[in-house]
Order: C-alpha cells, then sequence, then structure tokens
C-alpha cells in the first residue's frame, strides 16, 4: 500500500510532498473517490463549503496542477498513479492495492463471508486486520473533512467492521479482547446499541455481570439525554437476560 487515509493523508514515498491545504484536500476528495470521476463542484463545494472565493475555480485549477507535478515521479508503470482531466471533472486512477482503504473493505468482506460460514476464527482474524489499518480517524489530519459525508461514512463502516469482529471474537471465546477492545469505543458512542450489546456480552461472558449491567444502564441513558430515545429490543433483551443470568449464544457458536 502506498497511498494511506485511513488516519492522517500519507503519500507514497516516491511522491513529491504535498503540504498545501488545498492540494491535500483535493487529493484526499479523489482517494476517497478512487478511479471515479469527481465533478469539478464537487470539489469546489468540498474545499468550500460556505462563501467560495471569486478565484475558487483557479485556485482548484492550480491545486490539481501541483498534484500532477507531485505525482509524476509516480507515473513510471501501468499500475502508478495517475490524474486524469475527465468531464465534467477529474480522475486520480490509482492501483486498487495501493490505497489502505480498498485493503480495508476487501478485508472487512472476507471476514463476513467466513462469519457467515462458520467459521468464527478465520472471521475474526480477517476482521481484525481489517480494523488494525486504521491509524486514526479517517485524514485526521485535514479539518476540512471532518464534516465530508464520504468521512462519516468511513466511520460507521470501520464502527460496523468492528462490531462483526466481536461476534466472530465471542463466538471463537475471546469475550476477555471483546470487553478490552469496545469499552473506548461504547464510550465515544454511547448510542450506538449493537456496539453496546456486544460490550455487554463480552463483559458478562468474562464474568463482569455488574460491568455489563452498567454499560447498558449508560447507554440508556444516552439515548433519551442525547436522543429522545428508549433502547430498542436488543438492548433491553440483553439487559433482562444478563440480569436472570439467562444470556443465550451467539448464533454460530
Amino acid at each position: 500500500m502506498r497511498f494511506r487515509v485511513l488516519g492522517a493523508l500519507e503519500l507514497p514515498l516516491g511522491v513529491r510532498p504535498v503540504r498545501a491545504g488545498y492540494q491535500r484536500g483535493v487529493l484526499a476528495l479523489l482517494l476517497l473517490r478512487h478511479n471515479s470521476v469527481v465533478a469539478t463542484g464537487e470539489l469546489l463545494g468540498a474545499l468550500w463549503p460556505g462563501n467560495r472565493p471569486r478565484t475558487a475555480r483557479k485556485m482548484l485549477q492550480n491545486a490539481v496542477c501541483g498534484l500532477r507535478s507531485a505525482l509524476a515521479a509516480e507515473a513510471a508503470g501501468p499500475g502508478s498513479p495517475l490524474l486524469l482531466t475527465h468531464p465534467p471533472g477529474y480522475l486520480l486512477r490509482v492501483a486498487e492495492d495501493d490505497l489502505d482503504l480498498v485493503r480495508f473493505r476487501r478485508l472487512t468482506r472476507r471476514g463476513r463471508a467466513e462469519l457467515a460460514a462458520g467459521e468464527p476464527l478465520a472471521a475474526a482474524g480477517s476482521l481484525w486486520a481489517a480494523a488494525a489499518l486504521w491509524r486514526g480517524p479517517a485524514l485526521s489530519d485535514l479539518p476540512m473533512t471532518r464534516n465530508w459525508p464520504e468521512v462519516a461514512g468511513l466511520r460507521q463502516e470501520f464502527l460496523s467492521t468492528m462490531e462483526d469482529w466481536a461476534v466472530a471474537e465471542l463466538c471463537a471465546g475471546g469475550q476477555r479482547r471483546v470487553a478490552d477492545e469496545l469499552e473506548p469505543l461504547v464510550r465515544a458512542e454511547p448510542t450506538r446499541e449493537r456496539l453496546c450489546v456486544l460490550l455487554m456480552r463480552g463483559l458478562y461472558a468474562a464474568g463482569r455481570q455488574a460491568d455489563a449491567l452498567a454499560a447498558g444502564r449508560r447507554s440508556r441513558i444516552m439515548l433519551a439525554e442525547r436522543l429522545g430515545l428508549r433502547p430498542g429490543p436488543e438492548l433491553r433483551d440483553t439487559e433482562l437476560a444478563i440480569l436472570r443470568h439467562e444470556l443465550p449464544p451467539l448464533p454460530g457458536r
């Protein structure tokens, strides 16, 4: 892998450093939409979501020109990155093995297929390998990306992968590891019920019934305070089953 977006934006060693903010913003969006055309209007909206300067289109053209120069050192073979003008915008051609996002999604698909096939140990390995590609929030060094829907979507993909990993790990007997890994995630995402339910299962299976029930209570409070919602049936049923020591095993165990 050479381009990395699952954390701070990182470029291949052979690429000239790209330090200008707008150039990095353009590169970030083109990488998120790799091998697809991104319209000029979308790029302008991503770079300047509020008041757009009169020279915005020219600034975008200059950023693209600078990126082309930076990528030129890598453009030496059929799999090398190439920034193309393609109406109505631009396309960044990147080999799939050169982008961590592609590898993350490939490993996640493999892990889910292994889990569906009744192979939780293999699934846990694949899904953990996918999650391990994350070095922090996606594009964490670019403040302009924080409100991009693509970045918000990646966060949801990561959480969903971690939930599936927890299912596989629990089925494979790794309850203590599930509890350790999910506790900080649930603190950051207290209204995500499936994540909380899996944490509760991990804590209970590790012999921590009181902590499991406390996690459920915190989620219940956060749902009410932040969203004005009551917990869904899975969270309610899990709380009751833990209280009664009647928690059924996950499917596949």
